[in-house]
């Protein structure tokens, strides 16, 4: 028996290992030897799939491979890298386990412990979230890709914050939470948290990624309005980011305690780098109107819009329409400064290869300002063309106009208002020269015609005043004084001639050193002279109707006498040059004075001085020698460095105003700012604003706190002093999302 059992059991033990063996076989079918080290490059074109790994592991019939280890597997822009990822190549599915990081190409950024994806339609779910989809990080438990990018997350946290999660200055907790892209995000039931503390709910949220659209709010303080809140909501009508096409509109409702309730719609649109514009209405229901204006409802309608037809058509549209002149000043004072009268054109321009043209017309809306309407006027300029190859170049600029002068009603006597067509025509040839390879001579003659479909006749009229008075006795005594004044009738049409002939002389030279630290400095002086001869034109300028520069036009004989100095340096190893110092002095001389006159008219200085890339320093003016005084100047000192910038500039006219404007922002460091500005006027001594703003940035959250006083000088109508003007206000925003305008005012 146990001779017989033995065998028995070899056999059963021999088949056993056979089984084995083709056990061992059939799994060797199905699992490949694992490849250490891998790195290799999967499919062609644009299919193909770059993946590195520690170690790989194919399932050959499958089709899935099992990489270890520092794995990172790229296909057409995304990035899935994990420390465990099942990939199948044919179908683009991944299967990512253990610290799980997805990089999409346009910028976001994915994180979680576990995700499931198919890298060729960007689509699956996911645990764990931590996405940063440029500008928002979501943090959740789960949630999905779509094939359209777009992230669906429930139970999220929503932030723009970069800080600790335990230390979030701002963040929305949301019920649910859409993200598209670099397009936009929506949420729906929203709390808001403010350092942690949830301060309102929001339904539905929504927020576009280029566009600041929302609710503003400006809470603040004028001694003019009282306190006040500023609010607006802006929401798109229409938009296509594909052809960067938009329709929006922004709702501002205002309230001033000292002034009542206004109201405010405004309508943008644009279609790409084509055309942009915006239609704003604003009305205010003033309970306390200034002194002079009657009637309390005030407002003020504006369209502009800009439309470049074609790569050389461009189209311009401005118009401004107020209720009353001191509107603006009132509620949009920066906006008056700019513009205190309203300016109100159409203007089409055509470029050419060697000319422009185009159409304006500009009118006055409103009865209280003083304007030169062109109704309308058409021009054109034919650029610097050379005449053959002759060497002599020909220009000319040409313009057709219907012109009206309309006076401000206010005006007691009222001015009567005059107008005329005239046609202008400007044409200059030049010639130039280069003599001995350094000396430009460049002659010229020109000719303008001006045509007048009205002109003035000058008469001087005798008149004689008499005049009673009391002598120291008490007696009655009769004084007559003759004398003559100058009277001015409507004349027929004419032409005015004006002959010109001229020539510029200049020439340039230079120097070259390099200094110690190997830098190449370069100093180019340029003397020049100009002379200018126009004869005595046929009509003079007091028989013309009087609109702009054009019809002052009158005899000319002189020479501009000048030297330009420039400093220039090429850092050691650089390429480009940096201007440092250009200075341009020169002299108007005036060759046929009148009797008692001085020959040299003025002193005129251009010049500007750039040390380091960070500052700028400028200075102009003009001295005018008959008066033995300055009649402009301006000085300019500008600053763009990193930790501060400031502008600051000095502004003077004869006879006009002394202002001076300061302007200083300093970044204490990436949390503070500060800044100070401030206009003086010399002239009459009185600081016309002084203000502050202090600014305090987180990483996601900003504030702003202003401060300033417009002193009150003038005397009212009523006899009573204006009041200085004191303003306070608060502004916070998202630093992600800046505002265009981040006062509210600057945007009605």
């Amino acid at each position: 028996m146990k001779s017989i059992a033995t065998p028995r059991r070899a056999a059963a033990a021999l088949a056993l290992l056979c089984c084995l063996l083709l056990a061992s076989g059939g799994a060797a079918a199905q699992t490949a030897s694992r490849h250490p080290s891998f790195a290799k490059g999967l499919g062609e074109g644009d299919e193909k799939t770059y993946i590195v790994a520690d170690r790989a592991e194919y399932e050959l019939e499958s089709g899935w491979v099992t990489f270890s280890g520092n794995v990172a597997i790229k296909y057409k822009g995304l990035e899935l890298r994990s420390d465990h990822i099942r990939y199948n190549q044919k179908t683009g599915d991944a299967q990512a386990a253990g610290k799980v990081v997805l990089a999409g190409r346009d910028g976001s950024v994915w994180q979680g412990e576990k995700l499931d994806i198919n890298l060729k339609d960007e689509a699956g779910k996911a645990s764990k979230i931590d996405i940063y989809a440029k500008p928002f990080r979501v943090l959740a438990d789960q949630g999905t890709l779509s094939a359209d990018k777009t992230y669906d997350i429930r139970n999220a946290t929503l932030t723009t914050c970069t800080n600790d999660t335990h230390a979030f200055h701002y963040m929305l907790h949301t019920r649910r939470v859409r993200l598209r892209g670099d397009r936009d995000v929506t949420a729906w039931g929203a709390v808001p948290h403010l350092f942690g503390v949830p301060f309102f709910y929001f339904p539905w949220y929504w927020k576009d990624l280029d566009t600041h659209y929302g609710f503003r709010f400006e809470p603040g303080y004028r001694s003019s309005w009282g306190p006040y809140l500023l609010s607006s909501y802006k929401m798109p009508l229409y938009r296509d980011k594909a052809i960067g096409a938009y329709f929006d509109a922004k709702t501002s409702v205002d309230y001033r305690v000292d002034r009542g309730f206004a109201y405010g719609e405004r309508l943008g649109w644009g279609l790409g780098d084509e055309a942009a514009g915006y239609f704003s209405a604003y009305y205010a229901d003033d309970e306390e109107p200034p002194v002079g204006i009657e009637d309390p409802e005030r407002y003020r309608l504006r369209l502009n819009h800009a439309w470049n037809l074609s790569g050389r058509d461009q189209l311009l549209l401005n118009a401004l329409y107020v209720s009353d002149d001191l509107f603006m000043e009132n509620f949009f004072r920066d906006e008056y400064r700019e513009m205190n009268q309203p300016d109100n054109y159409l203007a089409y321009t055509h470029l050419g290869d060697s000319y422009s043209a185009g159409v304006l017309g500009r009118v006055r809306l409103n009865d209280f300002y003083t304007q030169v309407e062109r109704l309308p006027e058409a021009w054109f300029n034919l650029n610097s063309t050379e005449i053959g190859e002759t060497g002599v170049y020909f220009e000319n600029s040409t313009k057709a106009s219907y012109l009206n002068k309309e006076f401000d009603e206010r005006y007691d006597p009222l001015p009567e208002s005059y107008d005329v067509f005239r046609f202008d025509s400007d044409s200059q040839a030049t010639l130039p020269l280069k003599f001995f390879g350094f000396l430009n001579v460049i002659p010229r003659a020109g000719y303008r015609a001006t045509y007048y479909s009205k002109t003035l006749d000058s008469v001087l009229v005798a008149s004689t005043v008499e005049t009673v008075a009391t002598n120291e006795y008490g007696d009655v005594e009769y004084f007559t004084q003759t004398g003559a004044n100058r009277e001015s009738h409507e004349a027929d049409a004419d032409l005015r001639s004006l002959f010109e002939l001229g020539t510029e002389v200049s020439l340039k030279s230079y120097g070259l050193w390099q200094d110690t630290p190997g830098n190449i400095w370069r100093h180019v002086v340029e003397p020049y002279a100009d002379y200018t001869y126009i004869p005595e034109p046929n009509l003079l300028p007091e028989q013309l109707y009087q609109f702009d520069e054009v019809d002052e036009l009158d005899k000319t004989h002189s020479v501009r006498l000048g030297l330009r100095n420039r400093w220039q340096v090429k850092p050691r190893g650089g390429i480009k040059t940096h201007e440092r110092v250009y200075v341009d002095f020169f002299a108007d001389v005036n060759l046929e004075p009148e009797e008692g006159e001085d020959n040299i008219e003025s002193y005129n200085l251009d010049s500007r001085y750039t040390p380091n890339n960070w500052l700028r320093f400028d200075l102009e003016g003009r001295y005018l020698v008959a008066e033995e005084q300055i009649d402009t100047a301006a000085v300019r000192l500008t600053t763009w460095h990193q930790v501060f910038s400031s502008d600051l500039e000095f502004r003077y006219r004869a006879d006009d105003s002394s202002l001076l404007l300061a302007n200083l922002t300093w970044h204490f460091n990436n949390a503070w700012s500060v800044n100070a500005y401030e206009r003086y006027e010399f002239e009459t001594s009185q600081v016309e604003e002084i203000g502050s703003w202090i600014e305090r940035r987180w990483d996601c959250i900003a504030c702003r706190l202003y401060l300033s006083v417009e002193p009150g000088y003038d005397t009212l109508s009523d006899g009573s002093k204006e009041e200085d003007d004191v303003k306070v206000s608060f502004l916070f925003w998202l630093t992600d999302f800046t505002p265009a305008n981040i006062r509210e005012d600057g945007s009605r």
